[in-house]
């Protein structure tokens, strides 16, 4: 099964929203609080076959007056869904430009529609609909089991048990033996229940022991069915998965998350819906890469035997899964106005965010982007940051939702112009040796992305040494050689009369009088040749030089380097 459409009306913080995801695989991202869950917890309200409560703080603004309404398009059917005994006289269709109609014609994918209202009663209804079918028929919670949808939230435990509703209790089937066989394992305690020695539970820990492997949980010995004593009266909740004999809801959280989805999953025979709520939570690197990886494997080797794909809707605050999902099913939520938000889910991830991915992926959960040209100018920015702090209550860029990232030089105004149409705020920080095009100007203008550059034709390195004292120059290339070594003499000897390392060693306020070149003239000679040679194009050396900038920046606030990084600041902290 795989979710064509989700429309959802005045449910939480969304008052109308109408999302068409196109990929087996998507990733939702944006920062908190931006509604990222409520579209996980909008598709599972519909699906999902446990029944749902609801309060007045689950409409848009706890305005009761206006039903939630939301409607999830499927297709992707089993064989039972598409049966006339079920829902084949509601069935619609999904056309393959990625529109719905009610009458389905060749080429058409069979979709089915499901819709839940709730109303100022509180009392939710589930229907099927279909305008050709006329009215909408009403749908059991049986009925909604067969979407196949899995949820993974936080740390549902009750799946790890063999309790009423689980899916190991689903798995298992007839329990009646199990029953049985606890009443006496209550008297003789848990060595005498042999819960491991009735076949349908041995079965069904076995199966939950590779799924959940596949996935990268840990598995220190063997799953198998064991008696939890203690727990108050006594029913099959008392039967739990134990690994090597300890219970597995004492294994860490990582763990019991990834065997929780994977017994979810296995329960599924037909392309399950998986959606999964911050898939990092519990999780080392290594098995947030993993998980993901088997998941899209499993949708990759379904694809190719011609079976159902499935659908996994995840959402992530970590740019390690962020990075793995490669761009190709990424969406982008936010809701910086939620008042005026008509639906918080941006267009799906145009392919200059590729390459934001594979450098600083954490940048897209930020609210406000600050795209510097290169490496010398995201380097230099990551520093000076460090330095505001202070003048603004000690509150960090990052506590507002800001982030600097690199824009790659020439690419900085397409990556910018695409951030900008995925609704994130964008200014470009750039230096003014090169300058944009007109049509680029243009284009800027028109996104209302700022553009904070020095002007007069100034590179970064001439906008610092320009302005720079001769104590400051003396810093600046000091630590160019604790960073170069011997190059930079070697490379600014050729350039200046007379100069060898005795007399590069001294001061550099009496170079002028000992080279006979005005102080304006070498300032020039060394911009020009730590700009040649790239010396500060480093993203390492960058941040270690922002000392040293915010220094002269300081002893000349009207300079063009002081101005373009107190515009940069004020955007930032805006």
């Amino acid at each position: 099964m795989q979710i064509r459409q989700l429309k959802v009306t005045n449910f939480r913080g969304v008052t109308a929203m109408d999302w068409t995801p196109q990929d087996a695989f998507c990733c939702l991202i944006g920062p908190g609080d931006s509604g990222k869950s409520t579209i996980l917890d909008a598709a599972e309200a519909v699906l999902n076959s446990r029944w749902f409560s609801f309060s007045e703080s689950d409409f848009f603004a706890c305005d009761t007056s206006s039903p939630i309404v939301i409607e999830v398009t499927v297709s992707e059917l089993s064989k039972a869904l598409k049966s006339d005994e079920r829902f084949g006289l509601y069935m619609r269709g999904w056309t393959p430009e990625g529109t719905l109609r009610d009458e389905p014609e060749d080429g058409d994918e069979p979709a089915l529609t499901v819709r839940l209202s709730v109303d100022a009663t509180l009392e939710p209804v589930w229907e099927i609909v279909c305008d050709r079918a006329g009215m909408p028929r009403a749908i059991s919670n049986r009925d909604r089991a067969l979407f196949g949808l899995v949820r993974l939230a936080g740390d549902d435990a009750r799946h790890l048990t063999w309790a009423q509703g689980s899916v190991l209790s689903r798995m298992t089937g007839d329990s009646a033996e199990a029953s049985g066989r606890l009443a006496e394992a209550y008297r003789a305690a848990r060595d005498s229940a042999q819960l491991d020695q009735i076949e349908s539970l041995a079965s069904a820990a076995f199966k939950a022991e590779g799924h959940a492997k596949e996935l990268g949980a840990y598995v220190d010995g063997s799953y198998t069915p064991g008696l939890e004593l203690g727990r108050s009266g006594l029913s099959s909740g008392s039967i739990a998965l134990h690994d090597g004999g300890v219970p597995l809801r004492l294994a860490g959280l990582g763990t019991r998350r990834l065997a929780t989805l994977g017994i979810q999953k296995s329960a599924i025979p037909e392309g399950a819906i998986i959606l999964i709520d911050e898939i990092e939570h519990g999780l080392e690197p290594h098995r947030i890469i993993g998980a993901i990886s088997q998941l899209k494997s499993d949708q990759g080797i379904a694809e190719l035997v011609g079976g159902p794909i499935g659908q996994v809707i995840m959402t992530t605050h970590s740019d390690i899964a962020l990075g793995e999902t490669g761009g190709k099913g990424l969406y982008v939520v936010n809701s910086s106005r939620p008042d005026r938000m008509t639906s918080p889910l941006a267009a799906k991830a145009p392919a200059p965010i590729v390459a934001l991915l594979r450098h600083t992926p954490r940048a897209m959960f930020a609210r406000r982007i600050l795209v510097t040209e290169g490496m010398t100018e995201v380097g230099m920015m990551t520093g000076i940051r460090e330095m505001w702090p202070p003048r603004h209550g000690g509150k960090p860029i990052e506590q507002l939702g800001a982030a600097v990232t690199n824009g790659n030089g020439n690419q900085a105004c397409e990556l910018a112009l695409a951030l900008r149409a995925l609704g994130y705020a964008v200014a470009i920080f750039r230096d003014s040796d090169v300058a944009l095009k007109p049509e680029e100007i243009a284009k800027l203008a028109e996104a209302r992305v700022q553009v904070f550059e020095y002007g007069h034709s100034l590179n970064t390195e001439q906008a610092i040494f320009s302005v720079a004292s001769d104590e400051a120059v003396e810093d600046l290339l000091a630590y160019t050689r604790t960073e170069r070594g011997d190059a930079v003499t070697d490379n600014l000897a050729p350039l200046i009369l007379g100069m060898n390392r005795v007399s590069a060693s001294a001061p550099f306020a009496e170079w002028s009088e000992t080279f006979s070149k005005s102080g304006d003239d070498l300032r020039k000679i060394i911009a020009e040749v730590i700009c040649r040679k790239k010396w500060f194009k480093d993203q390492r050396v960058g941040r270690g030089l922002a000392p040293h900038v915010w220094k002269v920046a300081m002893s000349a606030p009207n300079s063009p380097l002081a101005l373009t990084l107190a515009a940069s600041e004020e955007w930032l902290y805006a």
